[in-house]
């Protein structure tokens, strides 16, 4: 009997080719309101990756929701919304996701202000 028909390999060949896909996470949602870190790191992710195709700036929503992430205890989280922040708005205030809780706080409040004091990046009326 030739090996690929032996049912051994056959049963080795579809618990590999099986398990493969199951062993993937699942893309997360729930978005900047998710309850994992990985929902709203993907939701970050994506509006970097918009960004970049379009060049279109975020809603001010959106950038609150980046701005909220900042404080995050998940330094992942915090790292990519910094990073979002610093591409989508072309603005680094000096925020380092890794400095501590105290210096974070005070480099969040300077983004809120900025937000507040800032127009909106693009005009509702479509045009940049």
């Amino acid at each position: 009997m030739p090996c690929w028909l032996h049912p051994g390999f056959i049963a080795c060949i579809l618990l590999l080719f099986g398990a493969v896909p199951a062993c993937a996470p699942p893309v997360p949602s729930g978005g900047f309101q998710g309850p994992d870190p990985a929902s709203r790191i993907y939701a970050a992710v994506q509006v970097a990756s918009d960004y970049g195709r379009t060049q279109v700036p975020p809603d001010r929503a959106t950038l609150k929701n980046l701005i909220e992430m900042l404080l995050s205890s998940d330094p992942t989280e915090r790292l990519i919304a910094s990073d979002t922040l610093k591409l989508v708005t072309g603005v680094d205030l000096g925020y380092d996701p890794s400095a501590p809780p105290v210096e974070r706080v005070a480099k969040v409040q300077r983004w809120k202000a900025w937000l507040e004091e800032t127009p909106p990046l693009i005009d509702p009326g479509g045009g940049a």
